[in-house]
């Protein structure tokens, strides 16, 4: 008799489950996407009223999640602790604001880093501009004490593809070779090995490298035939100071280095789209006891910012020049640098944001100061690219 009773009571529970799961997904609005495409809707997104920073950095840790299984980063990118966050940006703005104080510095470091770029052959403008990138973070950034000619041509190539493999293999369902990642931390340790500062190399060298070296390239792909644009670079070279970066040309008729890559983050952001996620609980949550509602995951709404889309739409159209075109005079003509929205909006934006077009308008100048169709020039390619796509470009070596 007590197996009849043990029979019936295990059916009424699966009874009440799948009662109880059919309600869930009855009653409840599935998922949504949700995508943003202008600048006033996407500063809605990004720069919420009325939520807390807890919040905020679950919305932006969780569609981050890949980068942890790929890079095993703690950073404030993939984490919701506010701890986590707090000690990151203290840190960060201790290096930035180290860096800001003495830009001749971060420029001679620069021009070393191209010197020790240039190839005796043909090189992909890529692997180039990463290398020169990556030499220029670590030294002028991260670790100043470091002497830049100690830095391994080798553990520089190989962390700079591999940091882009693994990335673009983080995108895919499949599982990313364990070994990649090792070899990563291995090479990158040889390059960055102070264990104290920075115990996992890659949460800085990650989001401070892996945007600055696609803005640098961009600006390049764009600016490098232009003899007015080039000597805006090299004025800066010059004279590395925030007053000559935001200086116009030519009576004030030309655009200045500051406006040639506010142009390039317009055109081409090394972050297309930004996403957050936003949680709400099942409606079944209502019904049920805490011990078992807690057990029942939220739903999760994407929504997506199109900061690509928004930075090319009709709100950039000029009697000018259309909005895909590259014209760093907009600014000029009518300032919108504000409404440039590269660097994310509201709590969250980019602890970078005064730094970083600043440092990479440098290494564009300390690029086209080597790179000066006299002893090397830049082979164009079909297209602009981004972590790749840039097939056919190329950096040569003339005879």
């Amino acid at each position: 008799m007590s197996d009849i009773f043990e029979l019936y009571g295990t059916c009424l529970c699966m009874s009440i489950l799948v009662f109880f799961l059919s309600c869930m997904f009855c009653i409840t609005p599935p998922c949504q996407t949700v995508v943003y495409r202008t600048p006033a809707s996407i500063r809605g997104l990004l720069d919420p009223p009325g939520p807390t920073m807890d919040t905020l950095l679950r919305s932006r840790a969780s569609p981050n999640a890949r980068l942890i299984r790929a890079f095993h980063i703690s950073n404030s990118f993939v984490s919701p602790d506010p701890t986590v966050h707090a000690n990151f940006l203290i840190k960060s703005r201790s290096l930035l604001r180290a860096a800001k104080r003495n830009w001749t510095r971060f420029n001679g470091t620069a021009l070393q880093a191209v010197e020790l770029s240039l190839p005796d052959h043909t090189i992909p403008f890529d692997v180039f501009v990463r290398s020169v990138t990556l030499r220029t973070t670590i030294v002028g950034l991260l670790d100043p004490d470091v002497d830049i000619t100690s830095l391994s041509s080798n553990d520089v190539h190989i962390v700079t593809n591999l940091i882009t493999d693994i990335w673009i293999l983080s995108k895919k369902p499949a599982e990313i070779p364990e070994h990649l990642l090792e070899m990563l931390n291995y090479h990158l340790r040889c390059l960055i090995p102070d264990q104290a500062a920075y115990p996992n190399p890659l949460d800085f060298v990650i989001p401070i490298w892996e945007t600055l070296w696609r803005v640098v390239a961009a600006t390049l792909a764009y600016v490098h035939t232009n003899a007015v644009a080039r000597r805006a670079f090299l004025d800066l070279n010059d004279h590395p100071d925030e007053d000559q970066f935001c200086a116009p040309k030519l009576h004030r008729t030309s655009p200045s280095a500051e406006n040639y890559i506010s142009e390039s983050l317009r055109l081409r952001p090394p972050v297309r789209h930004i996403t957050r996620h936003q949680f709400r609980p099942s409606l079944l949550t209502k019904f049920l006891p805490p011990f078992l509602a807690s057990r029942i995951p939220p739903h999760i709404d994407i929504h997506i910012a199109d900061i690509e889309s928004a930075q090319r739409s009709v709100f950039w159209e000029s009697d000018s020049s259309p909005p895909e075109a590259f014209d760093a005079a907009r600014f000029l003509r009518e300032p919108k640098a504000s409404d440039v929205l590269a660097f994310g909006a509201g709590p969250l934006k980019c602890a970078a944001v005064k730094w970083a077009p600043m440092a990479a308008a440098v290494i564009v100048g300390a690029i086209l100061n080597h790179v000066d169709d006299v002893t090397y020039y830049i082979v164009r390619g079909e297209r602009v690219g981004d972590r790749t796509g840039w097939d056919g470009w190329l950096v040569r070596k003339l005879a």
